[in-house]
């Protein structure tokens, strides 16, 4: 089997577009949430093929170009990570994606105009893409994600070894903790991500039994996807500085052999418009207002509420992403029969301990 990629980023989030070679894997559903539910059960052999070893790396993501289910939509995505459950949603996916697209043709540029609309078909829903284009180069992605809502705002949960901490809780395509830096004592830096896992961990594990979170792409899930660690920018011209701590498995514990988690290295599209959403419930970010976002390698993406809107009986707002991507690789992955290892492996040196496949 041969599939045809692109390898990306966005602000140092690797992303795999598969752009071609998916076509006899006979991927069905109404839609695309059923497509990526399809995929989980019988081709979760893609996932450990594109993102394992040999050919991948715990950070990398891959995102599949798949036809749309709404008619609407120019093209359809479901995004693998390192879990077994894959995201419905991503912002630095998506902005990868659609860069990626375009730049490698799949969905057509329009010279004639500087702004290229791209409707994507997701399994959280229609996103709209606006891509600024010149000379056949995409210079700017917005996005403007999925409704955004706050289910809990300075709310109290208690964390051993930490005390209590005072979080919020929100959705911007996946269900997001939020809790502040200089109540656990850290600093956003490279150097402290391994410290910032594992405590990140300790609090998604600790949310479970004092936060529910009802997931409406997630039916039976009812507990936060990721920990959102935030604090004061480094640079005086941003607004924030954030560190999503990522569980490579749901409901896992951190292993002595290594954090079962990973920081995402770009600023976290759904988890900025996650705490956008709260600023806005909160009073403290206004709708039309910028909120530029920094992560942990310093990068940047701008998030502003556009407007309001009623998610699930909750008040919220329809956030918009901005951030750039940039295509590094183009290639043919070979899937042959007869390599014993053509569906990935891991070793413990670099991948975190007693993990499934």
């Amino acid at each position: 089997m041969k599939l045809k990629v692109v390898d990306a980023h966005s602000s140092g989030a690797p992303c795999r577009i598969v752009t071609g070679g998916l076509e006899d894997l006979g991927i069905v559903g109404k839609t695309m949430l059923d497509k990526k539910i399809y995929i989980e059960q019988n081709h979760d052999w893609l996932r450990t093929s594109l993102l394992q070893e040999p050919r991948g790396f715990p950070a990398v993501n891959a995102d599949l170009v798949l036809p749309p289910c709404d008619p609407t939509a120019d093209v359809g995505l479901v995004i693998i990570n390192q879990r077994p459950v894959y995201p419905v949603m991503s912002g630095g996916n998506i902005l990868c994606y659609v860069a990626s697209i375009l730049m490698a043709g799949v969905v057509p540029i329009d010279e004639s105009k500087p702004i290229t609309t791209v409707r994507v078909d997701t399994p959280a829903g229609i996103v709209t893409a606006h891509a600024t284009c010149k000379n056949g180069k995409v210079l700017q992605v917005s996005v403007e994600n999925v409704p955004s809502y706050a289910t809990h705002l300075d709310t109290k949960i208690t964390v051993e070894g930490l005390g209590e901490l005072v979080v919020d809780v929100a959705y911007g395509g996946m269900f997001y903790l939020i809790v502040s830096a200089d109540q656990l004592g850290l600093s956003l830096v490279p150097d402290n991500a391994a410290k910032i896992c594992e405590i990140g961990e300790k609090i998604r594990a600790s949310a479970v039994g004092q936060i529910k979170v009802d997931n409406p792409a997630r039916k039976g899930m009812s507990v936060v996807d990721a920990v959102m660690i935030y604090d004061k920018p480094h640079d005086s011209k941003n607004h924030g500085r954030s560190a999503v701590v990522m569980p490579m498995l749901p409901g896992a514990p951190t292993f002595a052999s290594g954090c079962n988690a990973l920081i995402d290295r770009c600023p976290c599209g759904t988890g900025t418009s996650a705490q956008v959403a709260a600023l806005v419930a909160k009073g403290a970010l206004k709708i039309g207002e910028a909120f530029n976002q920094e992560s942990i390698i310093d990068e940047v993406y701008t998030a502003r509420p556009v407007r309001e809107v009623e998610v699930n009986g909750h008040q919220g707002i329809v956030p918009e992403l901005i951030g750039t991507a940039h295509i590094i690789a183009e290639s043919i992955i070979h899937i042959s029969e007869d390599d014993p290892l053509r569906h990935g492996f891991k070793v413990g040196d670099m991948w975190p301990g007693a993990i499934p496949a």
